[in-house]
């Protein structure tokens, strides 16, 4: 430890030294002080440009996704006298005119049914199809698929189980030879078996579960019965092919593996949602499956929908589906023209019309396709008053008073403050930071003239002389001062000029030139925008750059190399202090013993 890091504090001199160094060196550190104020100032100008930045990219992306859209300025209504029987949509080039419907038969989708009931017992479609198998009236031709495990055993009583689970594929009947001699009747069950009372006496059954592979006979059988089981499976499963026919002619196909131990319902499902464009259910009450196409439109003469694969007669067989019976196409009249379509939606002249019903005799229905004036006036409007929202934020920074006498306080100021005196203190400081600021005021210039300027009459820009100026569709400059250029809108004319030529509206905001006067007035503002944005970020960075990227920040650098630099010299000089005035206490400290000991050595030679 050297001798300066030793500090007397006042023992021989009495003095308090620790606060005559803090005296002296507060006044040392006023250059310190001021500069963390200069940077902490710099700190929340960084913050306010950043404040301004995200304000005009908002203002930005809110012109792109609503004024500059087509969709939005050239918006058409479309009114049916009857969305009963035709309901409609119109996009926004669709034209302004009429039709007139009648005579409407729609179209049909054609379907495949069952020919006849085909259980003998309604199955439960919420099942294992291999446990409702033995229910199906028709099983010709079902031959599950999967590995082999078939086994032969020897036992006795009414329960045997198989050498293995989660089986599948089970045959119709079971022969037992040895003790017992007899074929029972396989039925699948999920589950326990029946109890003994509830069995079926009359016809020899064995009842199996899958999951589990115990068989429980109706009956016992005697010892050293041998029990073969072929064709038995595991993992079973049946494959088939669907096929359809697209509006073009063309055909849609697809092939499908099912599990045994998947639902009817589920393999309906599976159909359902694939490409193939079928709907199939089953319905309980008439115990019949019905096999529908998305589609509408005599596709293929009845035969749109077809069965095909290696176990394709588990659909024509097990499920009866033979009954075919052809979509047909839409009809009806449109202004006097009868003519036909696949589907009941279709589009025309970019209207699009929805049959809903069909019509009696003598009825029609009137549509009329009309600028949609109040949605396209919302979105002015509301580009207007974004518009004014952004540039009074602007405007607040340019104008707000700048108060020098308050800086940035210090942590030594803080601690003898309230929070809310600092919170006031703070509110003062940050004000102004941003006054008369040539960016903002440069940049909310070029907005403004950008809107006042005309836009130029050609074939490239689209507009007419009449709406080639936004004061020329009643938007124009607010008369009081205060409002610093914000717009006003006069509704009755603006409405006037939509209604009377809404592609003009449109290319005045949105006419795409080579050069500033041939383009729209909004396509002019996101240029503007995005060039103050560019000038902003120089100066003040985002969240992705560092200090080094931009002009703040490098200034920010500076002002922490000077701190460091100036920290270095305070300590310096504070070691000087506290080494002067340990040199002073141990001069008066020699000072005291030398007249101690001439004091005593007086007092021994009186």
């Amino acid at each position: 430890m050297s001798v300066n890091s030793i500090k007397f504090t006042g023992l021989a001199s009495g003095l308090d030294t620790q606060s005559i160094v803090d005296s002296l060196m507060s006044v040392q550190r006023l250059p310190l002080n001021k500069l963390n104020q200069k940077k902490q100032i710099l700190e929340w100008q960084r913050d306010n440009y950043r404040t301004m930045n995200a304000k005009l990219k908002e203002f930005d992306t809110f012109i792109f996704e609503g004024i500059s859209k087509q969709a939005n300025m050239m918006k058409r209504t479309a009114v049916s006298s009857n969305k009963d029987i035709v309901s409609v949509s119109a996009n926004a080039n669709a034209g302004t005119v009429s039709y007139n419907i009648s005579g409407v038969t729609m179209a049909t989708a054609a379907k495949i049914q069952s020919a006849d009931k085909i259980s003998n017992s309604t199955i439960d479609p919420t099942k294992s199809l291999l446990s409702q198998q033995s229910k199906l009236s028709d099983q010709t031709g079902i031959s599950w698929k999967g590995e082999d495990f078939s086994q032969t055993l020897i036992g006795k009583g009414d329960e045997i189980t198989l050498n293995a689970t989660s089986l599948s594929g089970f045959p119709d009947e079971i022969t037992v030879t040895g003790g017992t001699n007899k074929t029972f009747k396989v039925q699948i069950i999920e589950g326990d078996a029946p109890d003994e009372a509830n069995r079926d006496k009359v016809t020899p059954t064995v009842y199996v579960n899958p999951a589990t592979g115990k068989m429980t006979f109706s009956e016992s059988l005697a010892e050293n019965t041998t029990v073969t089981v072929e064709n038995l499976k595991k993992n079973s499963y049946i494959e088939f092919d669907i096929q359809t026919t697209n509006e073009d002619g063309t055909n849609n196909k697809q092939s499908f593996k099912i599990d045994g131990s998947s639902s009817l319902n589920t393999m309906f499902s599976k159909i359902n949602s694939s490409n193939v464009g079928v709907s199939m259910f089953y319905d309980t009450g008439t115990d019949k499956v019905v096999a529908q196409r998305t589609a509408t439109g005599n596709l293929n003469n009845g035969d749109e929908i077809e069965f095909s694969g290696t176990d394709a007669n588990f659909f024509t067989d097990a499920l009866k589906l033979s009954v075919k019976t052809a979509g047909t196409d839409a009809e009806f009249t449109i202004n006097g023209l009868k003519t036909s379509r696949k589907s009941n939606t279709f589009t025309m002249n970019d209207v699009t019309f929805n049959l809903n019903k069909n019509t009696t005799v003598g009825e029609s229905v009137n549509v009329n396709i009309q600028t949609d004036t109040n949605s396209i006036f919302d979105t002015i409007k509301s580009f207007v008053d974004k518009y004014n929202e952004t540039i009074g934020a602007v405007n607040t920074e340019l104008t707000a008073e700048r108060f020098s006498g308050f800086q940035p306080l210090t942590d030594e100021q803080k601690a003898s403050m309230s929070e809310k005196e600092i919170e006031q203190w703070e509110e003062k400081a940050k004000s102004g930071l941003l006054k008369r600021d040539s960016i903002l005021t440069t940049g909310l210039d070029k907005m403004r003239n950008s809107l006042y300027a005309s836009v130029t009459v050609n074939d490239t820009t689209k507009t007419i002389e009449k709406y080639n100026q936004l004061a020329e569709i009643g938007i124009t400059t607010s008369r009081d001062y205060l409002e610093r250029g914000k717009l006003e809108i006069d509704e009755d004319k603006l409405k006037a000029a939509i209604e009377d030529n809404p592609e003009a509206v449109y290319q005045l905001f949105m006419a795409d030139g080579p050069t500033s006067d041939q383009q729209g007035l909004a396509r002019r503002l996101r240029t503007n925008v995005s060039d103050t944005m560019k000038q902003i970020e120089e100066k003040a960075g985002n969240t992705f750059k560092t200090q080094y990227n931009y002009t703040i920040g490098k200034d920010m650098l500076r002002i922490d190399d000077d701190i460091e630099s100036l920290e270095y010299r305070l300590k310096q000089i504070e070691d000087r202090y506290w080494a002067q005035y340990n040199a002073m206490e141990k001069a008066i400290q020699n000072l005291n013993n030398q007249s101690s000991q001439l004091s005593s050595y007086f007092a021994q030679n009186s």
